[in-house]
């Protein structure tokens, strides 16, 4: 299951699809884009780096331990359709 977390900086929207892997116990960027065009983490600075990190676990944290309220639609997209497939006769 993949989360997706949107904020802006600079002036910039940043939207990132992101998981936590349980091979190397971490988080996982899996998609990544900056106002509407394809990014990747490898071409950020350190720090940036390390800040987007931050972020995405207090995102995910937040998400998992219910402290915001989660939107199947923007958080988990194609969630609800899983579900009408799967588990809803």
């Amino acid at each position: 299951m993949t989360y997706v977390h949107e904020y802006n900086v600079n002036e910039d929207n940043v939207k990132v699809e992101y998981c936590f892997s349980v091979v190397s116990n971490a988080i996982k960027v899996v998609e990544m884009w900056v106002n509407g065009k394809f990014h990747r983490t490898n071409w950020m600075s350190p720090e940036g780096k390390a800040s987007l990190m931050e972020r995405l676990e207090s995102d995910m944290t937040d998400k998992m331990c219910g402290t915001t309220e989660l939107d199947l639609d923007r958080d988990m997209p194609g969630f609800d359709s899983f579900l009408e497939k799967n588990l809803i006769a």
